[in-house]
């Protein structure tokens, strides 16, 4: 009876609708695959590609069976894709989404980390793509912003397109969609608006569809614990992809550990007459090999035949791959890993990788192999700053030391003094460190003053420490350079008596836990007159970078052997002090929504000789520790008397900053010229 009443002309009953919605559920998808759409009709503009024109799934061929799985008639639901650099990974979702306006219609969301990436991504690379492919052109409004069209959604005929931020669960909620593209899953927050990860919010968004929808997950990895895409790869069938060797035809996955490279080596002789260092022809007696790390060649060994693989064999080595499940009996989930080593020749090459990885090696920091691990081996990182180096480890190295020394004197190797000062309340507790070449550091002093620090008595004591001189072991004595103070607790007080001292480099700091923050920040003004305005020359507070700063200090603690970034400590020292060095420990916890990785240590553990390590390590940064030609220095000072070594000391390290109105600085007394000596300002440039 319902459908037999007469209805307005053009407007149709619920029948007719749900009829109609019915059809299309159980409609077959068209017979065409992502890929055959892509080489038929995607087009590459210059500015999104180095190789603009039309798209070429064989100079990609890892991408085909990634794109055939994307297609809507492959059984699959979930596709991972964990990548490295230059793998088309993010090409491959726009093919997806290209296809799905072209052809297959229906609900479809992109995720970016951030709102503002997503509106960003959707003017440019996805703004190019359909600007540049023609048959994309034709099927979404020119007009750069109306009802259809804008940089958040996206309507076509037969289906809209949604461009979301994975940290607004209002995006991530909008509509029901069937094909969900989620770019740099690693970089999503894990709890959005306090409803969730971002990452389950926006497939939540899919179930509707059961067994017709499609996911596509793309990121590099980060840490191994956290990573979401590693993860989510774990679940699937775990696919890597296996290449045959150009001599044996035997097949193997490509790995780092396969890679062999030469590099220059140069021999050298001290000349005996100036003892200047010069290179000289191999075999000349008494000459010594040095590498000096620049690559020569790059090639791969074969686990077969320990054929020697040149990178130009990727010609025909790439195609004749296959995508190999590690584990087949899962369903529905395909998982693709590929690193930057399967990038097409002529994209990021094999010397690329190799280079990075040794340059990562020398860096003591461990940032750099950490950031290789991610973006070029496709694989997350183990935090060994985590588990940190115990105060024992720390205690029994101490007592190893190749050329030990005593508290309150300076080793030779280190030419530059610093102090970090911790303040509480009943006590005034201050570090100094000697600094050498490549960050090299030595515990020079530690000491604590006792009393109130609202009086002056502990301050004053204080203040006769800080312009002691420290012997040197090869005779002359030492000044110390720099100062921070920390103004985080008694803050006024801090800066009230750092003011008259700023002609001595005596500043005063605060830290700022946050991660990713350089150690040492812009200082600001923060003395004000009577009408609220800043003082140009009052007193200036300088930001610490703590959390970095930690990282830096307990990936050094880890060096055994003396070199760049070794911490060494005099004899004598007692249980408490190496106790608190490795007080804190880092840990992950939610903060205001978002997973984060925080210091944190327990409540009754004393940290301050962490605390002073950080500022000193400031102070020495800001004394020009990366800056100073160390070899010139030593080299210099050594010829040197005691008097000449302490002022050389001091005026190659750091330039006097500009006097303080409340305290003017005296004038500093002439330093003794010297053919040496480089003009202040060249050794450190403020």
């Amino acid at each position: 009876m319902l459908r037999e009443l007469a209805l307005p002309k053009g407007l149709r009953s619920a029948w007719e609708l749900d009829c109609e919605v019915f059809a299309s559920a159980i409609k077959p998808d068209p017979d065409l695959t992502i890929t055959d759409w892509a080489d038929q009709h995607r087009m590459l503009s210059p500015e999104s590609s180095s190789e603009h024109g039309p798209w070429r799934t064989e100079r990609v061929p890892h991408a085909r069976e990634i794109m055939d799985a994307l297609s809507p008639n492959h059984p699959c639901t979930e596709i991972t894709f964990v990548a490295g650099t230059q793998v088309a990974k993010t090409e491959i979702g726009n093919n997806f989404i290209g296809a799905i306006i072209d052809v297959f219609g229906g609900a479809a969301m992109m995720v970016y980390p951030t709102s503002g990436t997503g509106k960003r991504i959707s003017k440019t690379r996805l703004g190019t793509m359909i600007e540049s492919t023609p048959r994309l052109r034709e099927k979404i409004s020119d007009k750069t912003r109306d009802g259809a069209n804008s940089s958040t959604l996206k309507q076509f005929p037969g289906g809209v397109l949604v461009i979301a931020g994975a940290n607004s669960a209002a995006e991530l909620k909008s509509q029901p969609v069937r094909f969900l593209f989620e770019d740099e899953v690693d970089e999503y927050p894990d709890d959005v608006d306090g409803q969730g990860p971002a990452d389950k919010l926006a497939e939540k968004r899919t179930d509707t569809f059961g067994l017709k929808k499609k996911i596509y997950r793309t990121s590099t990895t980060t840490r191994r614990r956290t990573s979401k895409i590693w993860k989510h790869w774990k679940n699937s069938d775990q696919r890597r992809r296996w290449v045959p060797c150009p001599h044996c035809a035997g097949e193997q996955v490509l790995r780092w550990e396969g890679f062999r490279w030469e590099t220059r080596k140069i021999w050298e002789v001290v000349r005996a007459d100036d003892g200047v260092i010069v290179e000289v022809e191999p075999g000349t007696e008494g000459a010594q090999q040095r590498d000096t790390h620049e690559l020569l060649d790059v090639w791969y060994e074969c686990e077969h035949c320990a054929g020697r693989i040149e990178e130009r064999h990727k010609e025909t080595m790439l195609p004749a791959g296959r995508w190999v499940a590690e584990r087949p009996e899962v369903k529905h989930h395909v998982g693709f890993h590929l690193p930057a080593f399967y990038s097409p020749l002529g994209w990021y090459s094999w010397r690329d990788a190799v280079q990075s990885r040794l340059e990562a090696e020398r860096d003591r920091s461990g940032a750099l192999l950490r950031l290789w691990l991610n973006t070029v081996a496709a694989e997350p990182w183990d935090d060994d700053a985590e588990r940190g180096t115990s105060d024992l480890e720390l205690k029994q190295r101490a007592l190893r030391e190749a050329a030990p020394y005593k508290l309150g004197t300076v080793p030779i190797g280190a030419w530059l003094l610093t102090a970090g000062v911790d303040v509480q309340g009943n006590r005034l507790e201050a570090k100094v460190k000697g600094w050498g070449r490549d960050k090299e550091s030595w515990l020079v002093d530690y000491q604590v003053f006792h009393g109130d620090t609202e009086t002056s008595e502990p301050w004053n004591a204080l203040d006769e420490y800080l312009q002691r001189r420290f012997p040197h072991e090869c005779g002359a004595k030492l000044r110390i350079t720099a100062t921070f103070v920390d103004a985080g607790f008694r803050s006024q007080t801090v800066y009230d008596w750092c003011r008259s001292r700023a002609h001595r480099h005596v500043f005063p700091s605060r830290g700022q836990s946050q991660a990713g923050k350089r150690v040492l920040g812009l200082p600001t003004e923060i003395d004000i007159d009577h009408h609220g305005k800043k003082i140009p020359r009052g007193v200036k507070l300088w930001p610490l970078g703590v959390d970095t700063a930690k990282t830096e200090i307990y990936a050094r603690l880890k060096i055994e052997h003396a070199g760049p970034g070794c911490l060494h400590f005099p004899v004598g020292l007692p249980d408490e002090y190496f106790a608190g060095l490795v007080a804190e420990r880092q840990t992950t916890r939610y903060v205001k929504g978002y997973l984060r990785t925080i210091w944190e240590k327990d409540d009754n553990a004393r940290n301050e000789p962490l605390d002073l390590e950080v500022y000193a390590y400031a102070a020495a940064l800001y004394a020009g520790l990366t800056r100073i030609n160390w070899d010139r220095l030593e080299a210099s000072l050594r010829m040197t008397s005691p008097d000449l070594f302490e002022r050389a000391v001091e005026q190659a390290a750091i330039a006097p900053p500009e006097p303080v109105e409340a305290a003017p600085a005296p004038p500093a007394p002439a330093a003794p010229r010297a053919d040496w000596m480089p003009r202040r300002n060249d050794w450190l440039r403020r």
